[in-house]
């Protein structure tokens, strides 16, 4: 009996919420291009939404941390889970034989990250200065340094990067190998040698999206769409066509959707009701800026930020382990300056299910 209690008193004490692996699916609005890591099968995806859907268009193979789950803590080794953005790439001289040529920073902690009381940093995705085969690090994720070289101009500052133990569903299958192409039979000044062995002219591949520009890549068949109630009353927004696509949106999705839209109403009206969509308890623990201070900070930029444009068209969605995150282009004058980046909004549910803002990720190109 007294060994049941304690077990019981451990697990109230310390609840296992946020270090359980986590299983990703792609929801819809999912951004034009992005990377995605597999921890369980040591894969990196890289994923473009070449038509309506997403599809992995390169598969590498990654290494990460040396203790398996998900990180809580400094030093503890692990690598994080869940939805974040490269900041900047490392320009600092690096330990070839750990880090490679090259190496980008994840917002890790996110703001989620931080509400849940993990600690750490400098969590990036590098390569190694040598094969990565049976090699682990300390909590990065790492590629092959041949195989970095391809991605390093797609690798921009806020391109999205999901992190999981398990990618589930599509369009995370193995892809299939290039069928290698047939030999052509020697041809003379009469033509081919026998008739309609000639091959099939092919057709012509697209580019690879370029990183960050394409992720904010508008595409006017896919607007948002707004079918549910809002969760804030009394203000109602502009409903959007529904967009075309083959996966549906979640219910929780659409909340999302209609939240970040109902945000950028608030925002471009200079609206007080803006700030009734942030968390007052949990924001200033998902970061390091006071409700009082994020409101004044947001009083200013109503009068000190010109020409606002929000991307409505080019909303994306991510879900992460309990959590929500929303991403637009956004950009403005201020003091006769161009400023033009990545805004991404952090959302949780609250105990009554009504989700809110806890935090906000803002990079500039």
């Amino acid at each position: 009996m007294p060994r049941l209690l304690f077990l019981l008193l451990t697990c109230l004490l310390f609840p296992l919420t946020a270090s359980a692996a986590w299983t990703a699916r792609l929801s819809a609005h999912a951004p034009e291009y992005f990377l995605a890591a597999d921890k369980s099968r040591k894969l990196l995806f890289q994923v473009e939404r070449q038509t309506k859907e997403p599809v992995v268009t390169r598969q590498f193979d990654c290494i990460h941390g040396r203790r398996e789950g998900d990180k809580q803590k400094e030093g503890d080794l692990r690598t994080p889970e869940g939805v974040y953005f490269i900041t900047h790439k490392i320009t600092q001289k690096l330990d070839f034989m750990e880090y490679g040529p090259h190496a980008f920073n994840l917002n890790y902690p996110n703001p989620a990250d931080r509400l849940r009381g993990k600690t750490g940093g400098g969590i990036w995705l590098h390569s190694k200065g040598q094969p990565i085969e049976g090699l682990t690090t300390r909590g990065c994720m790492a590629i092959d340094r041949y195989e970095i070289e391809d991605l390093v101009p797609l690798l921009a500052p806020g391109t999205p990067v999901i992190v999981a133990e398990h990618l589930e569903g599509a369009p995370f299958l193995p892809v299939p190998e290039k069928p290698q192409p047939a030999e052509t039979p020697p041809q003379t000044d009469e033509g081919p040698a026998q008739a309609g062995s000639l091959p099939s002219q092919a057709e012509e591949t697209p580019p690879p999206a370029s990183g960050f520009f394409s992720f904010f890549r508008r595409n006017v068949e896919e607007s948002p769409v707004r079918d549910n109630p809002q969760d804030i009353p009394g203000e109602e927004a502009p409903t959007p066509p529904a967009p075309e696509t083959t996966t549906p949106l979640s219910a929780e999705g659409k909340r999302i959707l209609n939240l970040t839209l109902l945000w950028m109403d608030n925002r471009e009206q200079r609206s007080e009701v803006l700030f009734d969509l942030y968390d007052r308890e949990n924001y200033p623990r998902a970061g390091r800026e006071t409700f009082s201070a994020l409101r004044k900070r947001l009083r200013a930029d109503f009068t000190a930020q010109k020409e606002l444009f929000l991307d409505r068209e080019g909303i994306r969605l991510m879900e992460g382990p309990g959590y929500w995150v929303s991403c637009f282009m956004k950009s403005y004058m201020r003091k006769g300056t161009l400023h033009h980046g990545l805004q991404g909004l952090y959302w949780i549910p609250g105990e009554d299910g009504s989700f809110r803002i806890i935090g906000e990720v803002w990079i500039e190109s």
